[in-house]
């Protein structure tokens, strides 16, 4: 069935704004609504006084984080077709009506989606219809959770290498402070008067330890660190230790929690040609499927789609220019950020264990690029063999014979 109206909905915390217009272009409401199951409900009812079939409606709205979620959930489920966008590609599709508006940077509202809806609908439908899958979600917020957690846990150790920094030091000269064993002793004695006093074969029992007990032994018999102020600070890092500890117990956890439900909501095929590639291992592996977005592969040439992937997680070049000046091309870094880490991750671990890749890698080095771009290079290298993997169905194989050309 032919698509007769286009219904525009503009998301916000408090308020949502919707936009309904018809065959012939003319606006059949406009309205605000409350952000709550009563204004749900309230547009729900709007609609049917309209629109007599589910297929006959076009539903276009923003993602705007988590905020869009509930209503394209909920209207998909009422039977209408819902496409959400990048914000960004609505104002390229909006190009010319948003040039008039006070602000180019102003966000397109109701009305003007319901124009990109009339113009390009079934195109957008086609590549970015919204689709529920709780599973996926599920790998999606507990991805985000595991973020949130590994960015606390480099915060606490940058924390404690404060506390260190005070009460112990020269401890970094010597060793690795964040292994294994001197955590556990610095649990023990957090201060360099307290390991002084730690008998040598106590401290030769511990492994990690054994090579440079004597060293350590006698480093912290004659540390800089005051007496006084070493000893304030051991409750701070007794306590910062054993947060520590917890943290990365439950981020373990957590890891785990994620392989078990990729395990069971992703196709094993699907999962074992992602894990083939060099780099993409189960941890990696599952991220990237977790917001790998699948209609996104089935359109096009495998450049296209590759292209349309490093978009969508913002690893596309672009360059910064105005006028007569010319920036340097840059990675946009305009789409989904855990997405983005994952391919990042990914090319790091290729740029050691893969060859092609590492030559590939060193090569850039040696023609004067940086880490990160080189890095960059690799991710892209890595997108167009993800997209040529799953669609052809065969897992990676390497060919040595084909030379790596620049990855734009």
């Amino acid at each position: 069935m032919k698509t007769t109206y286009i219904l525009g909905i503009d998301t916000a915390k408090h308020k949502v704004r919707a936009a309904l217009s018809g065959a012939d272009e003319r606006f059949l409401f406009e309205k605000d609504l409350a952000a709550s199951a009563a204004g749900l409900r309230e547009l729900l009812l709007s609609l049917k006084q309209f629109v007599a079939e589910g297929p006959q409606l076009l539903v276009l709205i923003e993602a705007t984080g988590v905020l869009h979620l509930n209503w394209a959930a909920a209207l998909a489920k009422a039977g209408y077709a819902v496409a959400v966008i990048n914000p960004l590609m609505a104002r390229r599709l909006y190009t010319v009506e948003n040039s008039l508006r006070e602000n180019k940077t102003d966000p397109i509202d109701a009305r003007g989606l319901c124009a990109i809806g009339a113009l390009h609908g079934e195109k957008l439908l086609a590549h970015y219809r919204f689709g529920l899958k709780p599973e996926q979600f599920a790998l999606q917020r507990l991805q985000t959770v595991r973020k949130a957690l590994r960015n606390a846990l480099t915060n606490l150790k940058k924390t404690y290498q404060s506390v260190l920094e005070l009460s112990f030091p020269e401890l970094g000269q010597l060793l690795e402070v964040d292994g294994v064993g001197i955590r556990a002793l610095l649990e023990r004695a957090p201060t360099p008067a307290a390991i002084a006093r730690v008998r040598l074969s106590t401290l030769e029992k511990n492994w990690m330890l054994r090579p440079k007990a004597a060293a350590l032994k006698a480093l912290a018999a004659d540390s800089l660190a005051d007496r006084e102020l070493s000893a304030a600070s051991a409750p701070a890092l007794q306590a910062i230790l054993q947060a520590l500890g917890a943290m990365e117990t439950r981020l373990r956890s957590l890891d785990q929690q994620i392989e078990t439900l990729a395990d069971r909501s992703v196709d094993p095929k699907t999962k074992a040609l992602v894990e083939s590639m060099p780099g993409l291992g189960p941890t990696t592996a599952a991220k990237v499927l977790a917001y790998l977005p699948s209609a996104l592969l089935h359109s096009g040439s495998n450049r296209k789609v590759a292209a349309r992937l490093q978009a969508f997680m913002g690893n596309d070049p672009r360059l910064k220019e105005s006028g007569q000046w010319k920036g340097q091309t840059k990675m946009s870094k305009r789409g989904v950020e855990t997405l983005r880490t994952a391919f990042f991750q990914a090319a790091f671990s290729a740029a050691q264990h893969d060859p092609e890749l590492k030559a590939f890698y060193q090569r850039k080095r040696s023609e004067g690029k940086t880490h990160h771009v080189a890095l960059s290079h690799l991710m892209r290298i890595l997108t167009r063999r993800l997209v040529a993997v799953l669609r052809s169905g065969k897992p990676y194989q390497s060919n040595p014979n084909l030379p790596l050309k620049n990855a734009a």
